[in-house]
């Protein structure tokens, strides 16, 4: 399986900072969704009808080889569809909004995108094109004006990029918006050379842009920084959004693999509280649909038969809920009201460790929304029940400080103390995981990752009435992906395993219990730097990767690629000779491979080609007219 890129995804040299640019709306023609719309006047038929949004201009013009550019981003820019206004609304709403989506691609790869939205007059060839096709029996005639109405409809300044650095892409948008309304012409491809043509700074390092007299930083975190969260002060828009029981609850929800939809009037607070949840997942991550921003037009996916993450704002969500589009099985996460709405059934499952859990709450209880006062009396919100309640020695009614009062320094120590609680709650749960990785009893004929891992004999560590959680848990994708990480053979180490385990040694190496008998060198965390090497200690039992390696090869069809080919050199005529000697060295090789590569379960006769070929040395062609003589 491979792992797509997330807020966990590390940058690579090979990544660009910004693979496009593009410009969305509406300015070269409008074209409705659905039916125009009948009005007594043009200008109220214009005002009421919503228009598709189209991509205006793109860079560069050509695909790039190592990532398509997404023709849907205008959808996404203007998830509601575009609407014309007033010259008086748009005035009253002159000041540019800087927003946030991401899309994800049928390989589950992700595009993370910027963008900031602005009003411009509309030309009024445009609406005048959109009258003389649409508008010719809509409306009376006679209030028909004779030159078209004055209008103004939003536009946007898109980037997009592979890496998550969303603070310096947003950061990008403003400084192209000036750029772009201070001048006559179209931004260039010159303009923008160096945004679309720099890679991605090496981890711990930072490079900077010039746009204009402009230069943007574009840092990412050191290696031994996991998860990297390149959206600065956002990452706290959740904690900010949400009281710390329903973080927890919110969290484990996704662990457990439901369905969630979030809800806010922001866009970009949609964005960047899924993009959070996303990177506090480490070392699992989200498997399934992820839209962080759904828009109007796929509304249907709310439908799906399969865990989601998805966000709506509140006209998506009014629209949902009249089409009666959500259905009971998804939970509900208002972000606004500090309220989580889920089935009483699932919400009290999520009993999680509760030694982890206590120490998890209160770490993050500072950073987090104070309790509602108003919460529902009628217990209707039922992830607020008791399973999240707080530790009793736990004061939760500080004043919690705002982002917005919040200094730099302030905010990092906020999101480093924030992923060092929830990445402390994975590691002591996965703690000496090897010792219950095992080899799955023989009548189990293709085992999948789950199958090496004795998740009973796991549970039995832990205290308190978690074993429905850690059952679901378990039981989902992002489990088995972290397994198969593990189990499978790599050509070169992943950042993500080794850091994950080295931090399980160094807890070791601190355990009062553990730490005269463990001795393990953790470079990556000590170093920042990935070892060549990989993880220096034992990632599972050798027979228990054996085997699945083994049972991969099994589970796989056998195609040309996939098989392997023998050549077997018989000299002097042996194959001619002694045939019976030729056909048992041929079976001997095949034995000798299903024993010694365990590959038992595979056919063999189809995985293994053996081929016989005569070799007649120079000797023995001197010697085959003497043949019958002897």
């Amino acid at each position: 399986r491979t792992s797509h890129m997330s807020a966990t995804s590390t940058a690579s040299a090979a990544s660009l900072c910004c693979d496009y640019y593009a410009e969305c709306g509406v300015r070269d023609r409008l074209t409705p969704i659905g039916a125009a719309k009948s009005k007594a006047t043009v200008e109220k038929a214009l005002l009421s009808t919503t228009f598709e949004s189209s991509v205006m201009m793109r860079l560069p013009l050509q695909d790039r080889q190592s990532v398509s550019f997404a023709p849907e981003v205008g959808m996404f820019c203007f998830p509601h569809g575009v609407r014309l206004v007033t010259p008086e609304e748009a005035a009253a709403n002159a000041i540019p909004v800087v927003t946030s989506f991401v899309l994800t691609a049928a390989d589950k790869t992700r595009m993370y995108g910027a963008c900031i939205v602005w009003y411009e007059l509309l030309h009024p060839d445009v609406v005048q094109a959109y009258l003389d096709e649409n508008m010719q029996s809509s409306t009376d005639e006679e209030s028909q004006p004779h030159e078209p109405p004055v209008l103004h409809a939003p536009e946007a300044i898109v980037l997009l990029s592979r890496v998550a650095i969303f603070d310096a892409m947003m950061e990008c948008c403003r400084q192209l918006f000036r750029m772009r309304i201070t001048s006559d012409t179209p931004l260039s491809e010159d303009a923008l050379a160096q945004l679309l043509h720099t890679s991605c700074p090496r981890f711990g390092t930072t490079t900077r842009i010039e746009l204009g007299n402009v230069s943007v930083p574009f840092s990412v975190p050191a290696a031994n920084q996991l998860p990297h969260t390149m959206a600065g002060r956002d990452f706290l828009l959740l904690f900010q959004a949400l009281e710390v029981g329903n973080v927890i609850m919110l969290w484990a929800l996704l662990l457990a693999e439901q369905k969630v939809v979030l809800q806010g009037k922001q866009p970009h607070v949609l964005t960047m509280a899924a993009e959070t949840l996303c990177a506090l997942l480490f070392p699992f991550s989200w498997q399934h649909v992820y839209i962080p921003i759904l828009p109007a037009r796929l509304l249907d996916i709310l439908q799906a038969p399969v865990p989601f993450l998805m966000g709506i704002d509140e006209d998506v969500l009014a629209l949902a809920e009249k089409q009666g589009m959500i259905p009971n099985d998804v939970v509900q996460v208002d972000l606004d009201r500090n309220e989580i709405l889920c089935d009483p059934e699932v919400a009290n499952k999520m009993h999680l460790p509760q030694k982890q859990y206590h120490k998890l709450y209160k770490a993050i209880a500072p950073f987090c929304r104070r309790p509602n006062a108003d919460a529902d009396a009628n217990g209707e919100n039922a992830a607020s029940a008791f399973p999240m309640a707080p530790p009793p020695d736990v004061n939760i009614d500080e004043h919690v400080v705002t982002v917005a009062e919040m200094s730099e320094e302030a905010v990092a120590s906020a999101i480093s103390s924030i992923k060092a609680a929830f990445l402390r709650f994975f590691v002591s749960i996965m703690a000496k995981y090897q010792d219950v990785m095992i080899v799955p009893p023989s009548h189990i004929k293709l085992p999948a990752a789950i199958d090496f891992f004795d998740v009973r004999k796991w549970m039995l560590r832990f205290s308190g009435s978690c074993s429905d959680w850690l059952e679901m848990f378990t039981a989902g994708q992002s489990f088995t992906q972290w397994l198969e990480q593990r189990l499978a053979p790599r050509d070169s180490p992943l950042l993500e395993v080794v850091f994950f385990n080295e931090n399980i040694d160094a807890k070791l190496m601190r355990s009062a219990k553990t730490k005269l008998f463990t001795k393990q060198s953790t470079p990556l965390l000590a170093t920042g730097e990935l070892p060549e090497t990989g993880y220096n200690g034992l990632l599972v039992p050798a027979a228990a990767r054996t085997v699945y390696n083994a049972s991969m090869i099994a589970a796989r069809p056998v195609q040309s690629q996939q098989q392997v080919g023998l050549l077997v050199l018989l000299g002097s005529g042996m194959q001619e000779g002694e045939p019976e000697e030729v056909a048992e060295i041929e079976a001997t090789l095949k034995r000798e491979f299903a024993r010694n590569l365990l590959w038992s379960r595979v056919d063999i006769g189809a995985a293994l080609l053996v081929h016989i070929c005569p070799w007649m040395s120079s000797g023995s062609a001197q010697l085959q007219p003497l043949a019958g003589a002897f």
